[in-house]
């Protein structure tokens, strides 16, 4: 059962094949994830498309377009309000976890993210909605192939679901890969442990740009590294306008295309300094969170390289299913942001 995991994002970034909508009976937008999820998928295209469905009984799932999303599919499920526990609510929300995977199973979905259901407004009492939860998701990858993630945002959330995980499948967990598990990357000569990484969903997701994650640099909030970067290169070249812009955009994707419109932009000027800018942004980042310290120290001396074939510079330029990504002298890119992790690595590690 290792293709179930916690982790701590935004469940509207993720890459997965398939997210789940903590829905109500109606599939209207609402609150919390709910709200986030038909924003980020374009409000009218979700509600014309939810409305065409109607309604959902508790305990069971419908599918839409994610449209937007990064996502193929929403699976829209309806999890039990929590009425005391008197009124099949195990059942139900048993039901939910396992029709949403059907559901999702039968569109061809190889890979899919929930929040934790019926844990926020409708009053699930965490616990034993992360048991539930995990059981149901357990007892389908027994007899079927998925990739399963929980998208938390709290710590507190990301650490009952890692315990839970470690108690029911002690094999899991947020640890990190023991060094036999991971990649062999060929240097000229020699070969060394790598970790390869790219969606904000998987293991390692933590350490792309895009991954959501609060520091505080010089007294200014910021909600990934993305948007410090680009905060940072627009005041590089006198750009405060743009520069306070981003400092109100929440997406990472606003945060990038708003960096690109620095005005006064200097391609060398950028490029002698930018590397340096991300290593102070990824210090506060690891050094301020203890779960994503312990993350990034886990790595040991591995090599970290982001992997895309859509960035040159601060990827390698490669995607991960690319075997070139295994030798460095194929590489088409740079993969800035990877060599900047390792120096915080490094820094982290002299601190103690």
């Amino acid at each position: 059962m290792d293709n179930i995991s916690v982790v701590r994002s935004d469940i509207t970034l993720l890459h997965t094949d398939a997210i789940v909508n903590a829905a109500n009976n109606h599939l209207s937008a609402g609150g919390g994830v709910c709200g986030a999820i038909f924003s980020a998928a374009g409000y009218s295209e979700l509600k014309a498309a939810c409305d065409e469905i109607g309604f959902c009984n508790t305990g069971s799932a419908v599918v839409t377009p994610a449209f937007s999303l990064n996502a193929k599919y929403i699976v829209h499920a309806v999890g039990p309000i929590w009425r005391g526990g008197d009124q099949d609510e195990e059942k139900l929300l048993y039901s939910t976890y396992y029709s949403s995977l059907t559901a999702a199973s039968e569109k061809g979905c190889r890979s899919i993210a929930f929040p934790l259901v019926s844990a926020g407004i409708y009053g699930y009492p965490s616990e034993d909605a992360w048991r539930i939860a995990i059981t149901a998701c357990r007892d389908f990858t027994e007899k079927n192939d998925m990739d399963i993630s929980f998208a938390v945002l709290s710590e507190e959330q990301f650490d009952m679901g890692n315990a839970i995980l470690n108690e029911l499948l002690p094999h899991k967990g947020s640890g990190t890969q023991a060094a036999s598990e991971m990649d062999r990357l060929r240097m000229g000569n020699t070969e060394t442990d790598a970790v390869f990484f790219y969606k904000v969903g998987d293991e390692y997701g933590a350490f792309s740009n895009w991954s959501p994650s609060e520091f505080t640099v010089d007294g200014v909030k910021f909600n990934t590294s993305e948007q410090y970067i680009m905060y940072r290169k627009c005041l590089t070249f006198g750009d405060t306008e743009t520069a306070e812009k981003l400092l109100a955009a929440d997406s990472p994707k606003d945060q990038k295309a708003l960096g690109r419109e620095a005005a006064g932009y200097i391609d060398s000027v950028w490029a002698g300094v930018r590397q340096t800018v991300a290593i102070r942004g990824l210090y506060a980042k690891f050094s301020q969170d203890p779960e994503l310290k312990r993350l990034l120290l886990g790595t040991g001396d591995a090599v970290l390289v982001e992997c895309t074939s859509n960035d040159h510079i601060w990827a390698c330029g490669l995607d991960k299913d690319d075997d070139d990504r295994l030798f460095a002298d194929r590489w088409k890119g740079q993969n800035l942001l990877g060599f900047s992790l390792m120096e915080v690595r490094n820094m982290l590690r002299a601190e103690g």
